[in-house]
């Protein structure tokens, strides 16, 4: 179990769908199960066929479903949410493995020219030619937030009298984010506590009790919050101020239950 469990994640795939799909694994043993031996959807092929998975040693046949899905990093497995005879695997998004270049000087005098040269070794889901393709792709998409950036009520430039800059001046800035989700009442799930721009003993704290997100901070009430180590009442008042600031929301004063009602 500990071989199909964990082999998996070594599995190289290559697909040009975005969607969750699903494999499936049916053999009889005794045998040595390779990644060959996974039926793949229509949309999703193996780069290794030979990839070793596990090795059955008596005459049983084991069923395995395998979800397969397209992502960014490494994903540690979460075995908090699994049961029924599912299992998370850590997963690797990664397709390349190394990165190598040289800056090299062609031509003499004014037409000399810088010419890069780029090494690229990849896992075989990613070619080497289209790697670099998709980070362009990808850097120039970076940016892209900015071109629909909107203000709030009041002037889009904000004097900001507890700051000033290097010379002792005050200054100003721009804040910017999407501004027609908070005016639907929603927050993005994924939206960082560095949004609300805390002191930094304020934000350490948080990040050390792992709460990295707005809606995790708005799962503390003002009294849960002062229980946090080294947050004291002065940390609370300026979460909740900047949450109100920002997104028009505040710390709860009362832990909310399962059935929304206040906790007593």
């Amino acid at each position: 179990m500990h071989d199909a469990s964990v082999n998996p994640r070594e599995i190289v795939l290559k697909s040009d769908s975005n969607d969750i799909q699903e494999a499936f694994l049916s053999v009889m043993g005794p045998k040595e199960v390779t990644a060959g031996d996974i039926s793949l959807p229509p949309h999703v092929k193996t780069i290794d066929d030979s990839q070793y998975v596990a090795t059955i040693t008596q005459p049983v046949s084991p069923n395995i479903e395998l979800k397969i899905e397209k992502d960014c990093g490494y994903r540690i497995g979460n075995s908090s949410g699994c049961g029924d005879g599912q299992f998370s695997i850590d997963a690797v998004f990664m397709p390349v493995q190394n990165v190598n270049y040289s800056i090299h000087l062609f031509g003499n005098g004014r037409a000399a020219r810088e010419i890069p040269f780029i090494e690229i070794w990849t896992n075989g889901s990613l070619t080497p030619h289209e790697a670099p393709r998709e980070a362009s792709e990808k850097l120039i998409d970076l940016p892209t937030p900015f071109s629909d950036v909107k203000c709030g009520a009041g002037s889009p430039i904000e004097d900001d009298e507890d700051s000033s800059n290097s010379t002792g001046s005050p200054s100003s800035r721009l804040r910017l984010g999407n501004v027609g989700k908070l005016e639907e009442g929603k927050l993005p799930e994924d939206m960082f506590v560095d949004q609300l721009e805390l002191p930094a003993r304020a934000f350490n704290c948080l990040k050390r009790a792992e709460i990295h997100t707005i809606a995790d901070s708005l799962n503390y009430s003002r009294e849960d919050s002062l229980k946090i180590r080294n947050f004291g009442q002065k940390s609370v008042d300026q979460v909740s101020k900047a949450l109100w600031e920002r997104f028009a929301r505040e710390l709860p004063n009362e832990k909310l239950g399962i059935n929304g009602n206040s906790r007593n």
